[in-house]
């Protein structure tokens, strides 16, 4: 056993948990590889974050490791990290990576029952995410009369989502007690933040700071704009000028008032008769919703790969680009209906062969 002390700010401690993580329904997975393989991933996740394994050992249904913690970390946030999975996916520009972290699945469960409970709170009806049968198409009809707009992203939304804004949200807007509200936040944050990848994070980001899209929303109207919010993107538009400048700077100190701020570089400003993109739409200036150009471009580049599967039986490989192609092509039909009619013909006739 170690038995080393360490000091800070006139402390001594020496602080060790015995964590025991049980598969699913005791089912008996972790075996050859597998154990191997999850025992380097603890391994690999406690020397990012500077944590000491002394010991660990596992068996056909359960892993166990002793750890040795600093006194400025928590038990249940040791835990949270451990059973989270970190991953990226690429963003739409193909160049940076989106960071998503997603929960095991019996955290997932328990936050799937959260956002029943969040779905059920009022909520505004210029807020689009989060809602059941709405989607990012309906973000862009709600823009498709106006001839000017403002498009805006709030610099990594999730990142800086302050874990005490989620508390108070619980203790004060759901009127849970202290310790139950705490325990809320601690069920549905991850690092202090709100993590991407988990199914009350789109109402959660939001009610935590409703406050502050309210504020927003006061300014569009003052300047007389529609406003819609889609996850951490803005939209505001108009039929008639206003003055973007001043808008824009009002818009900015309320984020910041709050602890966020835009992400500059995709601060748009359209006028009337320009391609409006709003969250994966185009608002034309003939007041129509037409599908980007980047994705009309990835379905002919699909529909090329795949017409040279005819006449020959599919791999599962080959499966999956078809079902990703179908997926595309309704997509542009969601938002276009009618798009790709041959496409669709000639694609669902390879998948048959």
């Amino acid at each position: 056993m170690d038995n080393r002390y360490y000091r800070h700010n006139r402390r001594k401690y020496s602080l060790k948990v015995h964590i025991v993580l049980v598969t699913k329904y005791r089912k008996q997975l972790l075996q050859g590889s597998i154990a191997d393989d999850v025992k380097q991933k603890i391994l690999d996740i406690a020397n990012t974050r500077g944590y000491e394994i002394i010991a660990m050992e596992t068996d056909k249904d359960h892993i166990h490791f002793l750890l040795s913690y600093d006194a400025t970390d928590r038990v249940c946030d040791i835990v949270k990290i451990v059973k989270y999975h970190a991953f990226q996916i690429d963003k739409k520009d193909g160049v940076e990576k989106r960071n998503i972290t997603a929960p095991d699945r019996r955290i997932k469960e328990i936050q799937t029952r959260i956002l029943q409970l969040l779905q059920k709170v009022e909520r505004p009806e210029w807020l689009i995410s989060g809602e059941k049968g709405k989607c990012y198409i309906d973000n862009g009809k709600k823009h498709i009369h106006s001839n000017y707009f403002l498009t805006m992203d709030i610099k990594k939304f999730y990142d800086n989502c302050g874990r005490e804004y989620v508390f108070c949200f619980f203790r004060d807007r759901m009127l849970m007690a202290g310790d139950l509200a705490g325990l809320c936040t601690d069920i549905v944050t991850y690092e202090g933040g709100i993590p991407t990848g988990c199914p009350t994070s789109q109402l959660l980001a939001f009610y935590a700071y409703e406050n502050m899209f309210n504020e927003i929303y006061e300014v569009a109207y003052k300047y007389g704009c529609i406003y819609t919010v889609y996850v951490d993107d803005m939209t505001f538009s108009s039929k008639d000028t206003f003055d973007v400048k001043k808008m824009k700077s009002e818009i900015d100190q309320k984020l910041r008032k709050y602890g966020h701020k835009p992400k500059y570089k995709k601060v748009k400003y359209y006028s009337h008769g320009q391609y409006v993109p709003i969250t994966g739409t185009i608002v034309t200036g003939n007041h129509e919703l037409k599908v980007p150009n980047r994705l009309q471009k990835r379905v002919y580049d699909d529909f090329q790969e795949i017409k040279s599967f005819e006449g020959r039986k599919l791999t599962s490989e080959e499966q999956i680009k078809i079902n990703s192609l179908k997926g595309r092509v309704q997509a542009s039909e969601n938002i276009e209906p009618g798009k790709f009619p041959e496409i669709k013909r000639l694609t669902n006739v390879i998948a048959k062969e």
